[in-house]
């Protein structure tokens, strides 16, 4: 594993002060809140920043279901939302995929927001031997497309990845969507 420093930031701000940045795989500093994806990065040497920034403690971790749907902060963890009655009440298909989606050592630990924004499972990603990758070197291709992709996108492609999106919740939330606004759709014009 590459070394890195830790900064502990006492608040948001604090935070936000140490410029770190997310998703950038040149980033020098980055941020980490339940950090389940990050250390597997880190110890496959995908990630290399000189500084992790944590937002332990920083975060909203609140969960709220309602009449006017669904809202979670970024810090609620899986195993968290999983558990609360009104998610399971009005959104199954949220804990259908939350349960799928990682076991409960990993639901316990990784965050609502780490979950949407993690990074991909994409073999040619995770693995620096393969130095086509454009989501680790942007420009450098995308080995997938002339390899194994059976696990890859088919739809919702690009002509510079074929990755597919890691987060189950991801896939279940643009479900939920769909179907609201279908439904709001259907309603506003009267076929309800």
């Amino acid at each position: 594993m590459h070394p890195f420093s830790l900064e502990r930031p006492r608040d948001l701000a604090s935070a936000i002060a140490l410029r770190a940045q997310a998703g950038r795989d040149d980033a020098p500093a980055e941020y980490i809140a339940g950090g389940t994806d990050m250390v597997q990065l880190l110890q496959e040497q995908v990630r290399r920043p000189e500084r992790l920034v944590s937002l332990a403690g920083l975060l909203d971790n609140s969960i709220e279901a309602g009449s006017q749907g669904l809202r979670f902060g970024a810090a609620a963890t899986m195993a968290e939302v999983a558990a609360h009655l009104a998610v399971l009440e009005q959104f199954p298909l949220i804990i259908e995929a939350l349960l799928n989606s990682a076991s409960p050592q990993v639901r316990n630990q990784a965050t609502m927001g780490g979950n949407l924004l993690q990074r991909p499972r994409c073999p040619y990603f995770r693995d620096v031997g393969y130095s086509a990758c454009n989501r680790r070197a942007p420009g450098s291709g995308c080995s997938a497309m002339r390899g194994e992709n059976r696990r890859h996108a088919v739809l919702g492609t690009s002509d510079h990845c074929i990755a597919t999106h890691a987060s189950d919740l991801a896939v279940a939330h643009f479900e939920v969507v769909r179907a609201l606004r279908s439904r709001a759709s259907r309603h506003r014009d009267g076929r309800d």
